[in-house]
């Protein structure tokens, strides 16, 4: 029961009791806990009855989640409202939305929520609410024929070193251990998660159309990266969702990237480098002839069946 001299005062009188900042979180949450429950609507669902997994949470827990203290307001909710029954959108909408942050950042540190950026609005899901992905269901990341095709917006397992699989995503080139699970993670590693993230930093430079050497990384390690996914040595391709991109892996693991070389063998005025109009290149297996304008014209579509490049003899 409450002082009564605290609440009127030693002579009794009226004044305005003072919350402490205790007192004022509860009755936030207790606001929260109305909004979140719909209490007296017949219309609106219980928010609580999400799954049976959100049972083991405290409501006060959930309604903690929209107390001002965590900056999460009643419409950065909605998302997650709206899909509460579709747990495979609120896995996409993380794994493939932007500005993804997990509950450990300090501000969210007691509350347990993911946030990400959705068609501009910031929004926040509890983590109980973010289904597990299995990896043993996904396919696999494998070349067919040295052409690494992987479906955007899509989900790929990784095999690690230690035989386990982890689950990948494909989002516009970006490859890699999905946000939903590495965010989460507590049970994986730090070894793991490096050789993973290796990995995928490799991969996914190729899936843009950058040399792995602008993350920083060997020879042997893009080799192995390669080998591990089905790329030998020779021309290979990819395309992850930003693009088809053409590449040569030598045996050294130094990698060519064949779109950029054809690009710069076109834009030079090979007249001007001392050649003639008719001197001939052979260029991964195929002639080309310089024109009157002094270029040469390579194709990114046309067949090659050799990674060798041979110019002709100057002339003048």
């Amino acid at each position: 029961m409450a002082n009564l001299e605290g609440l009127y005062g030693a002579g009794g009188l009226h004044r305005p009791l003072l919350h402490t900042k205790k007192t004022n979180k509860l009755v936030r949450q207790r606001a929260a806990l109305q909004l979140l429950s719909r209490t007296g609507s017949s219309k609106r669902r219980d928010s609580l009855s999400i799954s049976s997994e959100a049972r083991k949470f405290s409501r006060e827990r959930i309604a903690a989640l929209i107390d001002k203290s965590a900056n999460v307001s009643e419409s950065e909710l909605s998302y997650y409202f709206a899909n509460y029954n579709n747990p495979s959108a609120i896995l996409d909408a993380i794994n493939f939305g932007t500005n993804v942050e997990c509950g450990y950042n300090p501000e969210f540190k007691d509350y347990g929520a993911l946030s990400f950026t959705y068609n501009g609005i910031r929004q926040v899901v509890p983590i109980y609410a973010v289904p597990k992905i299995n990896a043993n269901s996904l396919p696999g990341i494998h070349a067919v024929d040295n052409s690494l095709v992987l479906k955007n917006k899509s989900y790929y397992a990784w095999t690690g070193v230690n035989g386990s699989r982890y689950a990948w995503s494909v989002n516009d080139g970006l490859i890699g251990y999905v946000f939903s699970e590495s965010l989460l993670a507590d049970n994986m590693g730090t070894n793991y998660m490096r050789e993973m993230g290796k990995a995928g930093n490799i991969l996914t430079a190729l899936a843009q159309g950058r040399e792995p050497w602008e993350e920083l990384y060997s020879r042997k390690e893009v080799l192995a990266t390669c080998e591990k996914v089905g790329i030998k040595p020779g021309f290979f391709s990819i395309d992850a969702g930003a693009g088809k991109h053409t590449y040569i892996l030598r045996e050294s693991g130094d990698v060519i990237n064949v779109d950029n070389e054809i690009k710069n063998w076109n834009n030079i005025n090979w007249i001007g480098h001392g050649y003639k109009e008719g001197d001939t290149f052979s260029i991964y297996g195929n002639e080309y002839a310089i024109d009157s304008s002094g270029h040469i014209h390579v194709s990114v579509d046309d067949t090659f069946t050799s990674t060798e490049v041979k110019y002709p003899k100057r002339t003048m």
